[in-house]
Parts: C-alpha cells; structure tokens; sequence
C-alpha cells in the first residue's frame, strides 16, 4: 500500500491548497508607528485596540445612557424672576424631568444666588417645561440658550403617588465587517531563490509586506470608514471613528489647543464619560508640544515601547488624556475616545492561504474580515478642522 505524500511524484494538491496559516499575531511583529491605533500600546502596557470574535458580518451593540437630571437649555420665555415662565430643552432631554422637580439655572457667567424654580407641567413632545417660583424667585437668573438647568430634588406633596415613570431605552447601533483583501502575492521559483543583500527569505519579505499593508489599509478603515452594506453587490464596508462620533464635535478652524481639547474632554464629562486616548496626526500637536505654552497644565514623556515615539499626557481638569500620534490620521482631525470602548470585532483573522499551483511558481493570497466597535460615542468627541505648521498630508 503506498503512502501518499512520501512516495511517487508531489502533486499540487500536496501543497496544502487552500490550507490557511493564521497570521493575526503578525500584528505584534509590526512597529506601532506604522499602526499606532491597531497596534499601539498605552500607559498601562496593554493594546490601545482590544479584539473579540463575532459571528455575523452585521455586528450589533447596545449603549444605555442614563437620564441625567440635567439639560442645555435651547429657548426661553420670561424665565427670569418670580413669574410663571417656560424653559425649552430638546424634547429627548425633556424626559429626565418630570413634574415638581426643582430646578437651578447653573448659567455661565451668573452670580450664583440658589435661586429655584419648580416645575409644573411638561411636553415631551415639544421640550417646553413649565416651571414656576420656588425659593428666592425675585432673583433666579434669566437663563438663556446654552444655559444648563440642574435637577436638586422633586418637591412632591407629603404622601402623594410617585410622578410618571420613566426609562431610558437602549440604543442598538450596529457595523459591518470589512473583507480586508484577498492581496495576492505570485512569485516564480527562480525569483525565490535568486540572492539579495540583506534578504534571506524573498517570498516572506513580500508576504510581511503585503501584511503591513494590510493593517494599513484596517487602521484607515477604523479611522475614517463608512458602513455600507451593499446587498446587491454583496459587498460591505465597516464604519470609523469619524462616522460614530458625532456628538461632541469642534468644528472651528484652528489648531489643536489645550483649551479646545479641555472644553471637549467637559463635554464627554458631563455625558459621564473620561477619555483617555487622543488620537491625532503628530502635526496637530505642535501647539500642544510648545513647552512655552502657559494653557497647558503638565507635560509627561514616557518611556519608548518597542520603538515608539514618546507619549505626551497632558493632564486636564477632566481627566488625563494620552496623545496617540497617528501617521494616517489627516492633519486637520483629531479623535477623543475612550479605549475601553473601542474594539476589533473580527470574523476571520489575517490569514495566509496557498491558492492553487499551476506552473513553476508559488501563489497565495493574503485576507481578513473584520469592523470596528464603537460604544458610549456620546462620551467621546472629534476635531473637523484643524491647521497645523505644515502640509496636511
């Protein structure tokens, strides 16, 4: 009985065809400076971006924000002193009120007086709250749009029934998987055997290469991708940072400073949320980089990782905030996030799969399929349109 494999003549189908060799961990291989977001390592040592597996090429994920007894205000009517007056929120807002709440004007810029107003009815419909006197009303401020208005109790009469019910519904969003290739490489047998300088290994050179550029392509991906779901074309392609966070966003022409990004790192705050990982092309951080600059408070070099470049923290009233310097992120954004809430969600790893032989050459193609996760973005933010001292690339 003869042993197939060991004996007679090797056919292609002895090649392994179609036999895939899984390469995710070449990840850790690549220089963080050419991935930083993918395979970039924070203060803590650990990935800046966790991986988890998934079974569906639709991903879906719940965020659950809490009613938080407080509110922007959009418009008022009279709201100043002792009269019955009208205070508008967004009618989503609306809902973290409810009748006999009382209510002070923390304003901007006010003399604070505790001043309070209690409220009498609400639309949820409209966002109008009704609200009327209730301690030192002759001097509550007149709130004005941009205002916030701050629940400090509900004044119910003694032994009466609990207000209206109320529950903040989870929000589904979802992503899709990304097929990230196939890339193919095909190499002769007597160009792998040809000798270079410095190269013992040329079809392993290209296949590192092609996989550099493949993380490339997946740290883009993640960082300016739109999800599309194509079911006629059967083709799909996952969203980014820029397309998920779209709540606390600055949108103003100028460079990154330390007061801009401390007055988004205050918005992601009072949404609950502490970020801790600014992502940015190492342009935008000239200003923040001037060790001259009295706006920034404190400057942290940490020690290189595995040849990256050192890290800045800078530290705000808000929370301390790592710089992420990102070859690939274009000049004129920037992205505030929380690591714990981004993720890798992959359906197939980087795989390295031999394709048929049909000649005196050596094929294979190199693919994956992943997307990424993003959760709570109402606790993160972005920058649109920045300038720095040189070119945007």
């Amino acid at each position: 009985m003869a042993v197939v494999g060991y004996g007679g003549k090797v056919t292609s189908y002895d090649l392994a065809v179609g036999v895939k060799i899984n390469m995710d961990e070449l990840i850790y291989m690549i220089s963080p400076t050419d991935s930083p977001f993918i395979n970039g390592i924070g203060t803590d040592g650990r990935q800046l971006l966790s991986s988890s597996g998934v079974d569906q090429q639709e991903f879906k994920w719940m965020d659950e924000e809490l009613l938080l007894p407080r509110a922007e205000i959009s418009a008022t009517t009279g709201a100043g002193g002792a009269a019955d007056s009208e205070i508008t929120v967004s009618a989503a807002d609306s809902y973290k009120f409810q009748v006999g709440d009382l209510l002070s004007n923390a304003a901007e810029d006010e003399v604070w007086n505790g001043a309070i107003k209690r409220v009498t009815d609400i639309d949820n419909d409209t966002g109008v709250i009704d609200v009327t006197e209730w301690a030192n009303g002759s001097v509550w401020p007149v709130p004005t749009a941009g205002d916030m208005i701050i629940c400090v109790g509900t004044a119910l009469v003694e032994g009466s029934d609990p207000g209206t019910a109320r529950s903040a519904d989870r929000t589904i969003s979802s992503n899709y998987t990304q097929i990230f290739g196939p890339t193919p490489i095909h190499m002769s047998r007597t160009e792998q055997q040809v000798s270079r300088y410095g190269v013992s290994d040329e079809f392993a050179k290209q296949v590192y290469g092609r996989s550099v550029e493949n993380v490339i392509t997946r740290e883009q991906a993640y960082l300016y991708g739109k999800p599309v779901n194509d079911t006629s074309g059967k083709r799909r392609s996952t969203g980014g940072l820029m397309h998920f966070i779209n709540t606390n966003t600055d949108a103003a022409v100028g460079t990154l400073t330390a007061t801009r990004l401390e007055a988004l790192m205050q918005k992601c705050y009072n949404a609950g949320g502490i970020p801790d990982l600014l992502i940015a092309n190492p342009a935008t951080f000239a200003t923040l980089n001037d060790t001259a600059n009295t706006d920034t408070v404190r400057h942290v070099i940490d020690d290189p990782r595995r040849g990256r470049v050192p890290t800045m923290s800078v530290f705000t009233e808000f929370g301390e905030i790592q710089c992420v310097r990102n070859r690939w992120c274009h000049a004129e954004t920037a992205f505030v996030v929380q690591k714990e809430n981004i993720s890798r969600r992959v359906l197939q790893p980087l795989v390295v799969e031999a394709l048929a032989k049909t000649g005196d050459s050596d094929k294979v193609q190199i693919v994956c399929e992943e997307g990424l996760q993003v959760k709570g973005q109402a606790h993160m933010a972005r920058f649109t349109n920045l300038n720095s001292y040189t070119d945007t690339p």
